[in-house]
């Protein structure tokens, strides 16, 4: 059996986060096995003990890897908006909102997909610090994407506006196939977008 250059390597530790940062989100933490991330990965699960130390570490590479995936693309959205960042908000308010956003949990934000994985008290230690670290990087995006036509929005407008955004995405997926599902998007946007 011929061993991988460090190159190969590095690229098979990609692919294993890249897709762990599809799958926890999706799964959670403990819906997704490490023989399942291999797979997934095209690796065999060997293979994993070479790239991380234990499953734990995998999923605190994931959490980094999806908030700063995360965070470019809010970058991108800020910077798409410049000259308009009013409309730039109500976008990225209807956008949220949406019943589609609500649907795509290995897409979607990793705020609200983590959020209860990351709470239980097992989690408590790098996993959790990686998220933490995470949503601070994207509280400092989001206040300038929210600002709409302020230059600065104050941090307990972003920590309230992120809460009730991600608090209706919960609770929308909790009722995912009851109308209250729905309504919790239509009043979190609602609210906001006449605020």
């Amino acid at each position: 059996m011929s061993r991988v250059s460090r190159k190969e390597a590095e690229q098979n530790r990609k692919e294993v986060i890249q897709a762990a940062s599809r799958l926890i989100p999706e799964r959670g933490i403990d819906g997704v096995s490490v023989p399942q991330l291999m797979a997934e990965a095209g690796l065999t699960h060997g293979a994993f003990y070479g790239q991380f130390a234990s499953k734990e570490a995998l999923v605190v590479a994931a959490c980094e890897a999806v908030f700063a995936d995360r965070c470019r693309l809010y970058d991108a959205f800020a910077a798409r908006y410049a000259d308009d960042r009013e409309a730039g908000r109500a976008v990225f308010i209807k956008r949220y909102t949406r019943p589609a956003h609500r649907d795509a949990w290995a897409e979607g934000c990793p705020m609200a997909s983590l959020c209860g994985e990351v709470a239980r008290p097992e989690r408590a230690g790098p996993i959790r610090s990686a998220f933490a670290r995470g949503l601070s990087a994207l509280l400092e995006r989001l206040g300038g994407v929210i600002a709409g036509k302020r230059k600065k929005v104050p941090r307990e407008e972003v920590l309230a506006t992120v809460s009730m955004l991600v608090g209706a995405l919960v609770l929308s997926r909790a009722t995912e196939g009851e109308p209250i599902s729905n309504e919790f998007l239509a009043a979190a946007r609602k609210v906001l977008l006449e605020s």
